[in-house]
């Protein structure tokens, strides 16, 4: 199984700023979400997708897997604002009485459900480039510069550490249950699933007292020494990042109020 920081690892945008993929992911979610058109966030959405599928190299059905698995909730969310968010109000483009509740769809409520879901898929196309270009561990050092951020990114790495051990422990303890028929029939399964909360409640205890005790023998004194990355901003980056930008800037001022219905 392998996850977004195994994918970062071996992708070619890693060695790559990590100040500059911040500012850019920064400046694609704040305009997508202040833009007043879906074009826009459309726009970035895209050439993130491409950013991250042709520079990043990252498998195409891979990325479309866990891309489309999460954009399926904003087309959920669309389609009920479409239904039940009026917008601006505007002409019915399609009705229904259903059982003396009328049910429409107005240019107001198409034009907000179609935004959301621009927006939605600009945040996630933005998130999905830096998380798979940019190992966890590079992001934690670099917002452990951020001296109020110090404690609290201390606690998000042992959560993200955390994650993974439950996850190992609750695969090894379902796999050998699997194994003497746990999950047969209905009232097994129950059974089964009883004992391995428990099971899984009491050894990630027992984990966290031997990391504890861990951290204690290597002379913890209340930080965590991070491996600080720190790659030079090239030309042909600053040059494609202001080319970017720029397509932003004039994007967001042509399409300013354009609407689809």
């Amino acid at each position: 199984m392998r996850t977004l920081d195994d994918i970062a690892l071996v992708s070619p945008l890693r060695y790559k700023n990590t100040t500059l993929k911040i500012i850019l992911v920064l400046i694609g979610l704040l305009a997508g979400l202040f833009s007043s058109s879906p074009i826009l966030p459309l726009f970035i959405a895209v050439c993130m997708i491409a950013a991250t599928l042709i520079l990043g190299k990252i498998p195409v059905g891979m990325y479309l897997k866990l891309f489309l698995s999460v954009l399926g909730f904003a087309v959920v969310s669309a389609f009920i604002l479409a239904f039940f968010a009026y917008g601006d109000g505007g002409e019915t483009l399609w009705s229904i009485n259903l059982f003396g509740w009328v049910i429409s769809i107005t240019t107001g409520s198409a034009n907000l459900a179609l935004l959301v879901f621009a927006r939605s898929a600009n945040g996630l196309a933005c998130l999905f480039f830096l998380s798979m270009t940019t190992p966890m561990l590079e992001l934690f050092s670099y917002f452990k510069r951020i001296s109020f951020l110090d404690i609290f990114m201390e606690l998000v790495m042992l959560i993200y550490r955390y994650i993974f051990v439950f996850l190992a422990l609750l695969l090894n303890i379902q796999s050998a249950q699997a194994m003497r028929f746990g999950y047969s029939n209905f009232k097994r399964s129950i059974h089964s699933v009883g004992l391995l909360v428990g099971s899984l409640f009491v050894q990630t205890l027992e984990q966290g007292d031997r990391l504890y005790l861990s951290m204690n023998s290597r002379c913890y004194d209340g930080k965590l020494p991070y491996y600080d990355a720190k790659y030079k901003i090239m030309f042909s980056d600053a040059l494609l990042s202001l080319l970017f930008v720029a397509s932003i800037a004039a994007v967001f001022y042509y399409t300013r109020g354009f609407q689809f219905f």
